[in-house]
């Protein structure tokens, strides 16, 4: 018999009076599930119809009608590979997503919607991301750790290989989980998201796990590196201690993402919960290994290789609650400008003062873009410890922008638990009015439909032309 009790992956079908099952495969025998996936079906209320057995049989008529239309359900989900699976959460309503969706069903990586590397970072030294690393087998995708040196490699990577998947599609908000293995090494194995631009660069660590120093050890983290006000890397991180060995069991960890919320979760517990102070962004969706030597040391011979393994990748997005107001991105072009170390644009503000808008590097896209509220009279007036100020510029035309930037006396990684991790690159001195910018908002003068884009066009008061673009 082919034992699937402890698996996860689940179907839904309908019962004979019309009520939404979850069907289990246990009971059938391998000869039933020749060439079908091993993963499960689990039925939490079985079908009982008390009519009259079948002559020369043990099944009952309904039953039997009900048992072969449970076994057309069940091969249906099997040939389908469950690709609409329903949401767990019990709140909401939720559709699937499916660019970052994954049974891992073939044999292959499905690079419509994964890169087999990271395409902007070779790894964490000294472990080299190496897609050979990556593979596709027995309904799961593996993600390996070696040691070995490869050929040609840059200065710094050596003795050990890891490995990254990336997702191809930027999300915000939604319900992701995974249903997977930590490998046994100190090699880590990791859920996570994130993306840079020159305007914002955050990321949301579900899990890291180096199980084979810590076994237990379940590190949720959460990081601002910079945004358009804010210049200092900060993290909140957090550990849950499992009771169990992360490496030698497959469990279900997921992250609930909202506009107000985030929510950690495993096996459907939530094991973090806070307010959504700062993770507005479009982030991609990662899996990966890297070496750490300074956390979970560098991996020992008897620790390699081994196997990070997930069984599945899901993502749901919400389709009620409140609309946010917030747009998805915020991009900041100076048309004209040339490449340089630092080029500043001074805006004039409705309210008062100057909104400094400072580009780095790059050329009419630069590397990083911050802003800066020049106004000492209102500085001067302010006795609260945190303050907020809707700042209005107006552009071409009827179009402008709205920025909401919120100060405070109280330094940015000394609030709510947070930890200071030094400068972001490129990050400009702060503020000389004692004031921290804590936070920033920008959104255009007129709501916008979701799935709309606005461009704006400014003229600094130097003359030059500022282009901002804002996505919703």
């Amino acid at each position: 018999m082919v034992d699937f009790e402890n698996s996860a992956k689940r179907g839904v079908g309908r019962d004979c009076g019309g009520a939404e099952r979850i069907w289990t495969r246990t009971g059938l025998t391998e000869e039933d599930t020749a060439g079908m996936k091993t993963s499960p079906l689990k039925c939490h209320q079985p079908l009982r119809c008390p009519a009259p057995a079948l002559p020369g049989t043990s099944l009952r008529a309904p039953a039997a009608a009900v048992f072969y239309s449970a076994v057309a359900v069940v091969m249906t989900c099997f040939a389908t590979g469950l690709a609409q699976e329903a949401c767990p959460l019990n709140h909401g309503r939720w559709e699937p997503l499916p660019a970052l969706t994954d049974e891992f069903d073939g044999d292959r990586l499905d690079e419509s919607k994964w890169f087999p590397n990271n395409p902007g970072w070779l790894g964490r030294q000294p472990g080299y991301f190496n897609p050979k690393n990556v593979r596709v087998s027995d309904g799961m995708l593996h993600l390996d750790a070696k040691k070995e040196t490869l050929p040609d490699l840059p200065a710094g990577y050596h003795t050990y290989t890891t490995a990254f998947v990336k997702g191809k599609t930027l999300v915000r908000y939604g319900y992701f989980e995974i249903r997977a293995r930590a490998m046994d090494s100190q090699a880590s194995s990791a859920f996570w998201f994130y993306d840079i631009t020159p305007e914002i660069w955050t990321e949301i660590d579900v899990f890291e796990i180096g199980a084979r120093p810590q076994p237990h050890n379940y590190y949720m983290n959460t990081h601002l590196f910079h945004t358009l006000v804010e210049t200092v890397h900060w993290h909140k991180s957090r550990i849950w201690k499992a009771p169990y060995n992360l490496s030698r069991e497959f469990h279900v960890y997921g992250l609930e993402w909202g506009p107000e919320v985030l929510r950690f979760t495993v096996d459907g517990e939530v094991v973090r919960e806070e307010p959504n102070t700062h993770w507005h962004q479009p982030l991609a969706l990662c899996l990966d290994s890297e070496t750490f030597p300074g956390w979970f040391g560098l991996p020992t011979d008897d620790a390699l290789p081994a196997t990070f393994s997930i069984d599945y990748v899901r993502a749901w997005k919400r389709t009620d609650g409140s609309a946010t107001e917030r747009p998805e991105a915020v991009e900041f072009t100076f048309p004209g400008r040339s490449r340089g170390a630092e080029t500043v644009y001074q805006l004039d503000v409705e309210e008062g003062g100057k909104l400094v808008v400072t580009a780095r590097g790059g050329d009419e896209r630069p590397d990083r873009v911050h802003m800066d509220y020049v106004n000492d009279a209102f500085f001067a007036a302010q006795d609260q410890a945190d303050i907020q100020r809707e700042l209005t510029v107006r552009g071409e035309g009827d179009k402008g922008l709205v920025v909401r930037i919120t100060w405070s006396k109280v330094e940015p990684w000394k609030r709510e638990g947070r930890q200071r991790a030094g400068e972001a690159p490129g990050s400009p001195l702060p503020s000389s009015n004692g004031y921290h910018a804590v936070g920033v908002e920008v959104r255009s003068l007129s709501l916008r439909e979701e799935g709309t884009m606005e461009t704006c066009e400014f003229r600094s008061a130097e003359g030059q032309p500022v282009r901002v673009t804002v996505r919703h």
